[in-house]
């Protein structure tokens, strides 16, 4: 598979487009709200988006679903915990900015233990709570898809609404931890990271 990653919006939210080495097909993992230069991707390799993974519902991840949807037909999949802040700004904090920002609904639920297959793509699913009560994280060979878990020396935010700073240090420890350390972790924000650092760097959750 292929990773293409795009940093967008006011956020600068890490989005992910996987293309599969054997076809045209692809998922993307999060959508900000310039989704421009992914939808020029798209066009440009001719991709066939088959899903739109959300890691979590907070507006700065799912602000662009509406027009990747609209142009592309993908799927959009999300946690069942985290379904309700597609559609309510308070949840998703973009009231917090003075927007009153919806995403259409889910087509499906990921739940752990889940595994998307699309020819050579294959993501096992895990529930990796904390920042928000449904949040996931994507994991394939060598790789995981993170989202707000863990960043580079650095952890999720959780003073938000419906997060609890104890379930994601537990998270880190019992889910992104037993991965093994040279797992690359594709975070939502900021530089990508390995396991093996983090457990070693990591000043909120050491190893």
């Amino acid at each position: 598979m292929e990773i293409f990653k795009f940093t967008l919006g006011f956020f600068g939210v890490n989005n992910y487009l996987i293309k599969s080495s054997q076809s045209n097909r692809a998922i993307l993992i999060d959508a900000a709200e310039d989704v421009t230069p992914i939808l020029r991707k798209i066009r440009e390799l001719q991709l066939q988006l088959v899903y739109l993974i959300n890691t979590h519902g907070h507006g700065d991840h799912i602000a662009g679903n509406s027009a990747i949807i609209q142009e592309t037909g993908a799927q959009l999949l999300i946690h069942a915990l985290d379904a309700p802040y597609l559609t309510d700004p308070n949840l998703n904090l973009s009231m917090m900015l003075g927007i009153h920002l919806e995403s259409p609904p889910p087509d499906a639920y990921l739940n752990e233990g889940d595994v998307l297959e699309i020819d050579d793509i294959r993501l096992n699913v895990l529930h990796t709570p904390g920042h928000t009560p449904g949040h996931i994280s994507l994991v394939a060979e060598g790789v995981a898809f993170v989202g707000d878990v863990i960043f580079r020396e650095s952890i999720g935010r959780t003073d938000f609404p419906q997060s609890s700073h104890y379930q994601l240090l537990e998270t880190i420890r019992t889910k992104i931890y037993t991965l093994p350390d040279e797992t690359v972790l594709y975070n939502g924000h900021g530089p990508e990271t390995t396991v093996g650092h983090e457990k070693k760097y990591n000043p909120f959750v050491r190893g």
